[in-house]
């Protein structure tokens, strides 16, 4: 079937199809859009990268990523940035190679439909407590409906923002958010196949630990908890041998 098929045409069509989302989408004042040409070979296709000022059309990349995901027809978008804390330089990113004809059509009126005319969205509250400090390694068990999954979480803190890494069982990456009070939000994606798993982790600090849910989009939602690595035990940091 591959080397039967016309990928010229192929691409042709997914071209034309980024055209008619970034058509509709450019009717909303404020918004630009460019095309993207792949990169490396885990991407099989153009993509089509939506920009605008979140703080402007009040709605935020993240917060549109996840209407679309929720919403009907139920849209996955391959990527977004642009959170309700910050949401100035927000985007969104569409790539072509799943969708079936006709989808082109439903995807640019459901964009267009949230960047013309946002939800209210409750502005992110200032918190009254300076943010819980997380800085160091944790050990997080995720609980799904059927099984479950150990991680670690590599925290680097400054002020409220967070930088780090998502360790897996087999599978890592790098993570990114922030802590407001005892409230803490981050993103993380894994690398397999080709494609990516997304997390986006949600919940708060307390006096044992940190708990909260993790949503996997497509995946659905898991419980999870996590506690700091106790430095010393096994596992723990690997001692120096003297010389003798």
């Amino acid at each position: 079937m591959w080397v039967k098929r016309d990928h010229d045409a192929e691409w042709k069509q997914w071209e034309n199809w980024l055209d008619h989302i970034a058509l509709r989408v450019s009717r909303v004042e404020g918004v630009s859009t460019e095309v993207l040409q792949p990169e490396g070979l885990s991407n099989k296709s153009p993509r089509l990268r939506i920009k605008w000022d979140g703080a402007q059309l009040g709605i935020s990349g993240r917060a549109l990523e996840k209407l679309a995901l929720d919403g009907e027809p139920r849209i996955i978008l391959a990527g977004s940035t642009g959170t309700p804390r910050d949401p100035a330089a927000s985007s969104a990113t569409i790539m072509p190679y799943m969708m079936n004809p006709g989808d082109e059509k439903a995807v640019g009126e459901r964009l267009y439909a949230l960047l013309s005319r946002p939800p209210k969205q409750e502005p992110p509250a200032t918190p009254a407590e300076p943010p819980a400090a997380v800085a160091g390694q944790w050990e997080a068990h995720l609980e799904f409906i059927a099984g479950s999954a150990n991680h670690v979480f590599l925290f680097e803190q400054q002020g409220t923002e967070l930088l780090g890494t998502d360790r897996g069982e087999t599978l890592a990456g790098d993570l990114r958010g922030y802590v407001e009070g005892n409230q803490i939000y981050f993103r993380s994606s894994h690398r397999y196949e080709g494609t990516r798993i997304g997390y986006e982790f949600a919940g708060k600090v307390t006096a044992d630990g940190m708990e909260g849910e993790v949503d996997l989009e497509e995946y659905g939602k898991a419980r999870w908890t996590a506690r700091r690595h106790r430095y010393g035990q096994p596992g723990g940091v690997v001692r120096p041998v003297k010389n003798i």
